[in-house]
């Protein structure tokens, strides 16, 4: 998924628990399992449950983790494997649909449609 497919439905499911401000900055949180592009290793142990919940015990805070695990949720419907039980070996995927693709680019508007709706008008 490009990044603001994850950050816009980071937004929108973060505007049902919250109609603050303060979410805009939560939802950065949604790009944090890329970090590992720079380390030319993509994929990885960042797209894991495991380091999913290593972010809950750490921060310790529902409005960071969700982000972070919606970010794990949306890759795994895209044609490339994640790493989902790491450390045990295998990927998964869904393969639904293609990063960047037309469908992927969809999505972000079809969320961040809901997004204001709910932030703004469904107050």
């Amino acid at each position: 998924m490009i990044l603001s497919t994850h950050y816009t439905f980071s937004l929108m499911l973060l505007s049902f628990f919250k109609k603050e401000p303060s979410i805009f900055l939560y939802s950065i949180f949604s790009l944090l399992p890329d970090i590992d592009v720079r380390f030319k290793d993509h994929r990885r142990f960042t797209h894991s449950f495991l380091f999913s919940f290593l972010i809950l015990l750490i921060f310790r805070n529902n409005l960071l983790f969700i982000p972070y695990i919606s970010h794990i949720f949306l890759d795994y419907l895209t044609y490339s494997p994640i790493p989902l039980l790491w450390p045990y070996k295998g990927k998964y995927s869904l393969r639904l649909i293609k990063s960047n693709g037309y469908i992927d680019k969809l999505l972000m508007l079809l969320f961040l449609i809901l997004f204001l709706v709910n932030y703004f008008l469904l107050k």
